[in-house]
Parts: structure tokens; sequence; C-alpha cells
């Protein structure tokens, strides 16, 4: 319920809006009333409208003049694109794969809570995380939703649907997870395993990376992959390429349209390998993007500052750090270095019988023998051609390779 007051020539006009059963209300109340006169005529006009919807029926959309709940979707992406034209794919993705398939042929008015139910029961089955369903059902909800604005269904039956919480995960892989999925994975799925502990970047980035996002600095090999596909799905600007991450691309291999993970199309097809992968290697519950958070969290096992994590996770820093603070290369440069230093640790470390984790020190200064490595394969600071770049290196000897 909501009184407006206007000015009008004859003085204050009182209008009082309600919605009730999905039809709205706008009676005039008066002229100049005060709080208590606009109170008693709004509650004596709210119970004449319940008095007359409880003698009439509430007019439905029949099902006969109700549009498929595909055939509206065209309605709804005009909408979605006028009010966010910097929306990501997802929403668009879920109703392409999921939502049409399920209700498609269903007219809108007779999506029934059995419907939802159904739908949440059969993703489920298909062994969906609870975040993706819940963002599913949040596009399902929005679409109904709209049809109601525009009249084409009473009201959204699905609005007390049982949809799961999404928890917000704190995931980190761990050093026997991680030797298990070597063990079980192709020589592939585990090139991109290694990527993603050494560039922190997203799993669709990962399987669209081009030959074209590489470029040779004086320091060594760079990452500069495209923008993210959204403002929520930031991505560095660009990522040095330690020693693990160069080998990991194998540049020698043949790379069909530039890609070096050519053999999945998108993160989708890739995901279903990853499933595969750790239920071979007896790994519970690891997503990929949890790798990200395990790239994350070394950094920090291994001192590197928070705000140099960020820039490499490609997160906006606080304040005006984005417009101020530069030459960052030396700095991320180190913690790339410092990471493959514990990576390599963690993949040799021994595991015990019950896979507890042997507890050890992590150097904070990277070993000498090390940074002579790293130096003897920086080339100098002109462009070299991507098929005479080296990468078969002492530190990731066996890394690759499966058992």
């Amino acid at each position: 319920m909501n009184i407006r007051r206007t000015p009008a020539p004859k003085g204050i006009r009182s209008v009082l809006t309600y919605w009730y059963q999905g039809i709205r209300y706008r009676p005039f109340l008066g002229l100049d009333l005060r709080a208590d006169q606009e109170r008693d005529a709004a509650l004596k006009i709210i119970t004449a409208i319940h008095k007359n919807a409880a003698k009439k029926p509430v007019p439905r959309a029949r099902s006969s003049e109700s549009p498929t709940f595909g055939a509206f979707i065209s309605t709804y992406l005009q909408y979605l694109k006028a009010k966010r034209r910097d929306l990501d794919q997802r929403n668009q993705n879920a109703l392409t794969l999921h939502l049409i398939p399920h209700f498609g042929s269903t007219r809108l008015a007779d999506v029934r809570m059995e419907d939802g139910l159904g739908y949440l029961e059969k993703r489920r089955a298909e062994k969906a995380a609870e975040g993706t369903i819940e963002r599913e059902c949040a596009v399902l909800s929005a679409v109904l939703n709209l049809a109601v604005e525009c009249e084409a269904l009473d009201k959204n039956r699905l609005r007390r649907l049982p949809v799961p919480q999404y928890v917000k995960r704190e995931r980190v892989a761990k050093s026997w997870e991680l030797q298990e999925i070597q063990k079980a994975a192709a020589q592939e799925v585990w090139r991109v395993v290694i990527l993603a502990l050494q560039t922190g970047m997203r799993e669709s980035k990962l399987i669209d990376m081009h030959e074209e996002w590489l470029v040779q600095r004086g320091d060594g090999l760079w990452l500069v992959p495209s923008p993210g596909r959204s403002s929520n799905k930031r991505v560095a600007k660009a990522i040095p390429l330690n020693d693990l991450a160069r080998a990991a691309l194998r540049c020698e291999l043949p790379r069909p349209g530039g890609r070096f993970f050519w053999r999945w199309k998108d993160a989708n097809s890739f995901k279903h390998r990853w499933h595969d992968t750790i239920e071979r290697a007896g790994v519970d519950g690891l997503h990929f993007h949890d790798l990200r958070h395990t790239f994350a969290t070394w950094l920090i096992e291994v001192g590197v500052d928070y705000i140099v994590i960020e820039k490499l996770l490609g997160h906006r820093l606080p304040g005006t750090g984005d417009l101020y603070i530069h030459d960052w290369d030396a700095r991320l440069r180190d913690a790339v270095t410092r990471l493959a230093v514990l990576t390599e640790q963690k993949l040799r470390e021994k595991i015990g019988a019950k896979k507890q984790i042997n507890t050890f020190q992590v150097p904070l200064e990277v070993p000498p023998v090390y940074l002579e490595l790293i130096q003897s394969c920086v080339s100098s600071g002109n462009m070299v051609p991507r098929d005479r770049i080296e990468l078969s290196t002492p530190a990731f000897s066996g890394l690759c390779s499966t058992n």
C-alpha cells in the first residue's frame, strides 16, 4: 500500500496504490486530507476491494491464450539487453541449455510448482552444483516475473520454489589430492591444472588460451589474456609465466586455430573431463574453480603481499589504487617465481598412509639455484618466434607426465 500526494489546481490530491491478487488498484482518496483521514479512506477502499474480489473470481490467462515459455524468451532477452548491456552469457546459457529444453513447450499459465520441483530433481540427478541450480532458478523466476509485468501471466506460481542456497566455497586443493589427480589425469588435463595453479585464471579463460596472448619481454614470457566477458568477471591485464606454466603450455605441440587447448570447444566440454578425472583419482568435491582459491592461498603461504595477489587475480584494487599504482612487473614476476617453488614442494611431498600432509617450512626467499635457472631462460627484450621458445626445463620435469 502506498499513498501518493500530488499538487492539483483545487488542492493536494491523495491517491492510493494497492496490489491485490496480481491486480493494481489506484483509487482517488480525496483533496487536502489529513493523515488520519487518508488512513480511514484507504481502509474503506481496501475492504471494498477484498469484498469484490471474493465475489468475483480473479481473471486468469487461459492456457490457450498464454504464450509458451520458449516463445516468451525473446521478450525476456530483449528486456535483459536493455537493462544490462555488459551482461555475460550465463543467463542465456542457462536458458538455452537447461530451462528451454525443460519448460520450452509448456505454456506460461500451465507452469506449476510440480514442474519446478521436477526441474530441481532433474538438475541434481545431473550432478549440477547447488550454486548453478540457484542461478538457473533465479533466471526462471525472472522470466515468470517479467511475464506477469507484461500481463502474459496472472502470477508467478514458482515464487515459493525451494531453491538451494549457495554457500561460498572455501575449498583449497590438498597436496595428496593434486598428486592423485596427476596420476589419474591425461596429459592434456594435467597441463590445464598446472596452468590454473600458476596463473589463477578461470576455467573458461584457460580453455580459450590463444598463442596471440603470449608476449616475450625482457624478464621472460608473459600472458596477456583477452578482457573478461563482463564487469563481474575481471581478468588480470598481464600475468608473468614461471617455468612450470611455460612447460605446461608445450608450445611445440600443434595449435589448430592458434588455441593451445583446441581439443575442447569451451569450458563446458572440459568440465566433463575434469569430473571424470577427479572421480578416478578418488577426490571428492573438488571443483576446478577451487584451483583459483588454491592459487591465492599458496601465494599467501610464500609471503606475497595481498595487493599483489589481487593484481594477479584481476580484482579491482581498493580506493584509487588502479589509477595511481604502476610498475607491477617485478613484483608479479617475484610472486609467480615463489609460487613455482612451493608448487614443486607440494607435488613432490611425501604423503602418509592416511593421506596426512607432513609439515614443512616454505622459504620466503627463492633459492639462488632457481633464480639462476630463471635468468638463464630469459632472452633479450626482442620478440621471439613462439615456435623457438624453449620449454623443456628441470623445474617441470615429471610434473606433466602421467604415471
